[in-house]
């Protein structure tokens, strides 16, 4: 996701088109916001999602049209392409996009020019194309449903959002920041979750990515009764099997922190340990109640060494919520 972040940066200031691609809910409309918002473009952004427009008046939705262009076109009309003069044209779902829209959409971003149906005169288009796609264009190009010369055009920079299952050590900060949301929404303080609830969590596949954990975080805000969140209390479809996964995904993906090869041996090193005492502590607090006294015995550790390695999670747990641990 730094990576990610850091790409995000250097293309955002150059008018170059950019792909998005990531499973259905990773945030590709959030990367295109980004894109837009730390560009110099002063227009609006302008989404448009290609899988819901009508096929038969896709060009005029895109392009407008001119009055008489076609039966039902009483008057002129600006298109969406228009709307987007001097800003950000996103086109969510480009790879559904019919044959021949995806010659207009070329000619779109080769000459930055386009022309309304039923009009003779080309127009200027000052826009910064982005598209997003959860398919591989390049499979829909060797299947012949996808122009390989405008494949070509859309990726000069292609960007991908990995999913949620791959980014293990997110699941939990992103979830306490959507609870957070939900219960200031309620007007209620956020429950706090239990060490096996988190354990859960950082296991399950998140078929639905980013989306899926939005929805779960709603739920349980919502619907859990006490200050704290056990697994009963979670949506009925997390207590059941996992779903399949993709052939890319990796059982070891959820296993535990990630091994960051690209830090010096002592710095990944230490972020592996303190990732094991955190899950550690975690564990043997929920499996003696939360009594700090008996989880040091049963562990052989003292119990200041529990209580630093507890505090360490004050970052993520809010103060005024945080239940002390008993004596």
């Amino acid at each position: 996701m730094e990576r990610l972040r850091q790409r995000i940066d250097r293309v955002a200031a150059t008018p170059l088109p950019v792909l998005i691609n990531g499973e259905t809910g990773t945030g590709k409309e959030v990367v295109a916001r980004q894109l837009h918002a730390k560009s110099t473009r002063q227009g609006p952004f302008i989404p448009v999602d290609c899988a819901a427009l009508s096929p038969a008046l896709v060009e005029a939705e895109l392009f407008g049209h001119e009055r008489g262009a076609f039966t039902g076109a009483n008057q002129r009309r600006d298109g969406l392409v228009a709307a987007a003069r001097g800003g950000t044209f996103f086109l969510d779902e480009v790879g559904e996009l019919p044959m021949e829209v995806q010659t207009r959409l070329l000619r779109l971003l080769e000459s930055a020019t386009y022309r309304p149906v039923g009009s003779q005169t080309e127009k200027r288009a000052d826009i910064r194309v982005i598209a997003a796609t959860w398919r591989q264009l390049s499979q829909r190009v060797r299947e012949g449903n996808f122009r390989q010369d405008l494949y070509h055009r859309l990726t000069i920079v292609e960007l991908v959002t990995p999913p949620l299952r791959d980014r293990p050590e997110d699941i939990e900060e992103l979830l306490i920041q959507f609870m957070d949301e939900e219960a200031a929404a309620c007007g209620r303080s956020r429950p706090r979750l239990e060490a096996s609830v988190r354990a859960h969590l950082r296991r399950w596949p998140w078929p639905g990515n980013v989306r899926e954990l939005k929805n779960v975080a709603s739920y349980i805000t919502a619907m859990t009764a006490g200050n704290r969140v056990g697994l009963a209390d979670l949506p009925r479809n997390l207590h059941r099997a996992s779903p399949d996964l993709p052939p890319s995904s990796s059982e070891t993906a959820f296993a535990g922190a990630e091994l960051r090869i690209d830090l010096p041996y002592m710095e990944a090193r230490r972020m592996w340990l303190d990732d094991f005492q955190q899950r550690y502590v975690e564990a043997i607090l929920e499996a003696h109640n939360g009594n700090v006294s008996a989880a040091a015995r049963a562990a052989g550790m003292d119990r200041r060494s529990i209580q630093r390695i507890v505090g360490r999670h004050a970052h993520v747990e809010s103060p005024s919520d945080k239940r002390p641990p008993n004596v």
